[in-house]
């Protein structure tokens, strides 16, 4: 791997992110996870992610602490 893959909506699936399309592209619009980009011009190219990208985000949500943890 070149760091460098894309990955498409089937890819997001099987990395284990859980959301429908309509809750996932709202994440990506509200930025809470990643832009997606389109390989081509025509309206219905599908979207891509950039897969270092969804690995990132995948681990740095592993790592956040609940927001609604007690805390001490």
């Amino acid at each position: 791997m070149t760091g460098k893959e894309v990955v498409n909506w089937r890819g997001l699936k099987a990395l284990g992110i859980p959301y429908s399309r309509t809750h996932w592209f709202r994440l990506c619009s509200s930025g809470e996870a990643p832009r997606f980009f389109k390989l081509g011009r025509h309206r219905n190219s599908p979207p891509v992610w950039w897969l270092h990208e969804i690995i990132e985000w995948l681990e740095a949500r592993a790592t956040a602490k609940p927001a609604d943890a007690p805390t001490k």
